[in-house]
């Protein structure tokens, strides 16, 4: 059993969640609710769940202000909120869980499987203390790093480290300055929102760059770019071709 507190501001809420649990996801044991960041703080020293279903925006102190409050969480949390922009971005930036208010209940079952094959916690610590370090920012940090989750690992990468961003379906590999590959199962589209403020470049429908390792561009059919680590050569599309040289200013 993996057991479980879940902290809303609204009983509602908590009884709702607590009854999906109940009925699509054995696995899970409420062991504790509660409706404040106080309350919770208590409850998580005290009980010590394995997860945390968290909910973002609380009267008074929120659920961001709740985790850093916390000497050194060792527990899974899945934030649940009904706000999509809220903190939303610094959430998907560290490769933590979220469920959409109101929760669907395959989210809520595949949400629950990942928990259950969750790395360490000494991992998932990483991968808070990235999530707490990006909402004390206010502005793009180039020491900012990006939790990227493969199948076996999750790697914080920083951003300045990575060159290009390459799409296959609903995967993306992620190219290193080190010369290191990860795939993630994820679309393009998601890390071209992430990354966007952190100068990367949607080049072409399959490809993001980082501007920062764009050494020239190559005249030849639409246009490529070449970055400068291993000459690589990134195509441009003709669609893609007037904004990708506006960005560049050329």
């Amino acid at each position: 059993m993996i057991s479980a507190i879940i902290v809303d501001d609204e009983p509602i809420n908590i009884n709702n969640l607590q009854a999906l649990l109940a009925r699509n996801c054995k696995e899970i044991d409420v062991i504790g609710t509660a409706t404040s960041a106080d309350e919770a703080s208590a409850l998580i020293l005290t009980l010590k769940p394995d997860v945390v279903f968290l909910d973002i925006e609380m009267p008074g102190k929120n659920g961001f202000d709740l985790l850093k409050s916390l000497p050194a969480p060792d527990f899974d949390v899945v934030f649940v909120t009904a706000y999509d922009a809220y903190g939303i971005m610094a959430v998907k930036f560290s490769a933590l869980d979220y469920l959409l208010k109101p929760i669907n209940i395959t989210e809520l079952k595949n949400t629950v499987a990942r928990i259950e094959q969750s790395v360490s916690a000494k991992k998932q610590n990483a991968r808070l203390h990235n999530l707490l370090y990006l909402l004390d920012r206010k502005h793009p940090d180039e020491n900012q790093k990006i939790a990227l989750p493969t199948q076996k690992e999750t790697f914080l990468v920083p951003v300045k480290d990575i060159v290009r961003c390459e799409s296959s379906n609903n995967y993306t590999t992620f190219f290193l300055a080190n010369g290191t590959q990860h795939l993630i199962s994820r679309p393009l589209y998601e890390y071209e929102e992430l990354l966007g403020p952190y100068n990367f470049i949607r080049c072409h429908q399959s490809h993001l760059v980082n501007k920062m390792h764009i050494t020239s561009i190559l005249n030849e059919d639409s246009g490529y770019l070449i970055m400068d680590y291993a000459t690589q050569k990134v195509p441009i599309s003709k669609q893609r071709k007037s904004a990708v040289k506006a960005l560049l200013k050329m």
